[in-house]
């Protein structure tokens, strides 16, 4: 009398999920950053663009105005640089090169990079370009 053989199942096949790298993170909030930073450029152009269309008033309404409109240029100047420097760590990010310092080509820390997502350089170079 032969023993029926019996076949264990099939083993099933485990696929591990590929860790997700923190550079993943970093992208979706600097993609973030960079939408608000659009929105409040284009906001400011607009309400520039919309100042030319009411001028109206006395001497001191006109120096009050000129005197918001240049903070807010101003400020729309720090934005669009801002913005640049998003744009900029976004291609380190597709070039892989994100999170590496420019000057000593050392990893710049987690912790820097969290607080300055554009950051550049490591914190002992930026802290030498400074005291230059």
């Amino acid at each position: 009398m032969a023993k029926s053989a019996k076949k264990a199942p099939p083993k099933k096949k485990v696929t591990k999920k590929p860790k997700k790298d923190w550079r993943d993170d970093v992208k979706k909030m600097l993609l973030q950053m960079r939408k608000e930073l659009l929105l409040d450029v284009t906001q400011t152009m607009r309400a520039e663009s919309d100042h030319l269309k009411f001028d109206i008033g006395d001497f001191y309404d006109h120096a009050s105005t000129d005197r918001d409109r240049e903070l807010a240029l101003m400020l729309a100047d720090r934005e669009r640089e801002k913005l640049t420097h998003v744009d900029d760590a976004l291609k380190r990010i597709e070039t892989g090169t994100y999170g590496i310092c420019e000057s000593c080509e050392e990893e710049i820390d987690r912790e820097r990079l969290a607080a300055m997502p554009f950051t550049k350089l490591c914190l002992s170079c930026q802290e030498d370009l400074e005291r230059q």
